[in-house]
């Protein structure tokens, strides 16, 4: 019996088994189902004020470019930098001068679209002299002188039959569309008159209520370009949309009324007090809309001075108290409240929109 155990257990070992556990069962994870994100809109609006603001600054410095081309160009003979692709233009110039003997000279009228007009009283002149330059961009002499036929200079003489005949100076340039345009072509004027041929106030008849019967009248009309008087008396009307007005070493009468869009305005002279008409206010104005107001005057000048700015200030070395009014001053009174002359019966007008009024005692 013992043989038959060992047998069995010599039989168990020479199978060599090996137990093998039972593989354990996995619980099943839940599976949970996730949610989908939401994504984040994005906003517009700031996009639309950025591209707004960026669209407002482009046509602000697009005018800006404009208008500095157009004054430097016109005024200045500037030439522009060359774009590359473009063909390069060069400037030309072709002067001329007319000689015209006038006795005496009522009335100057001037119109021009595009340079400078100067006119000068010289007592040393015996005849009137206009001299005209005409000034062209052009990319050849060939293409100049077309353009140069373009521009029409046109003097008319007064008549003989009647003293209040004008001589009429009329300059006109290719059309360009707009004032802010491209100009290429200019023409600056130049006038210079006897002393003796300006007839300047003369007492009136005693069967007139007039007491101004004769004035000599400056008239001048520019769109672009600068516009300088020296040595004349008489009434002014001189308008400009874009340049400077300077007028110096003359007298300014009844009515007479100085005007720039956009530039300065300068004025060394005096005033004529004589009333145009009888028992009227003799009325003096110099205006500027976009520049600075500077006019200097007689120590003894005796008016009432109107003077305004919206955006500047107001300086005097005459004695007058400026009232300050949110971004600009002005001022109504007599100018020179020391005078001895008595009360003033004139009213000088300086009126600024943007810019500076200065006055000067000489």
């Amino acid at each position: 019996m013992s043989r038959d155990k060992s047998r069995l257990s010599d039989d168990w070992d020479d199978d060599e088994y090996e137990y093998s556990p039972p593989p354990r069962r996995r619980r099943p994870q839940p599976q949970y189902r996730q949610a989908p994100r939401r994504q984040r809109k994005r906003r517009v609006w700031p996009w639309l004020l950025a591209g707004c603001a960026g669209g407002i600054l482009v046509l602000v410095l697009a005018a800006v470019v404009v208008i500095f081309v157009a004054l430097r160009t016109a005024t200045n003979g500037g030439s522009v930098p060359t774009i590359p692709g473009i063909t390069s233009q060069s400037n030309y110039t072709r002067q001329s001068q007319q000689t015209l003997h006038i006795a005496s000279l009522t009335q100057l009228q001037i119109h021009n679209q595009i340079g400078n007009v100067t006119i000068t009283a010289d007592p040393n002149a015996t005849a009137t002299t206009i001299t005209t330059v005409k000034k062209v961009k052009a990319a050849s002499s060939d293409n100049a002188n077309q353009e140069f036929n373009n521009i029409s200079v046109q003097v008319q003489s007064p008549t003989t039959t009647t003293t209040a005949s004008p001589l009429t100076i009329n300059a006109t340039v290719p059309d360009s569309g707009s004032i802010f345009g491209s100009h290429n072509d200019s023409v600056d004027i130049n006038v210079t008159l006897p002393a003796s041929a300006v007839i300047s106030a003369t007492p009136a008849p005693t069967t007139t209520t007039s007491t101004q019967a004769t004035t000599f009248t400056l008239n001048v009309n520019n769109s672009i370009g600068n516009i300088m008087v020296s040595g004349i008396k008489g009434i002014f009307l001189l308008k400009d949309d874009i340049g400077n007005i300077s007028v110096e070493h003359s007298t300014l009468f009844d009515t007479s009324h100085l005007l720039t869009g956009t530039g300065n305005m300068t004025f060394n002279g005096d005033l004529d007090t004589t009333p145009l008409t009888s028992d009227a206010t003799p009325r003096y104005k110099l205006q500027s809309e976009t520049g600075k107001v500077d006019v200097t005057l007689p120590g003894e000048t005796n008016v009432t001075l109107d003077a305004n700015t919206n955006f500047g200030k107001i300086t005097s070395d005459f004695p007058i108290n400026v009232t300050p009014s949110d971004k600009g001053a002005n001022f109504f009174g007599p100018l020179n409240s020391n005078t001895t002359s008595g009360s003033p019966t004139a009213v000088l007008t300086l009126n600024v929109s943007t810019g500076d009024v200065t006055i000067h005692r000489a």
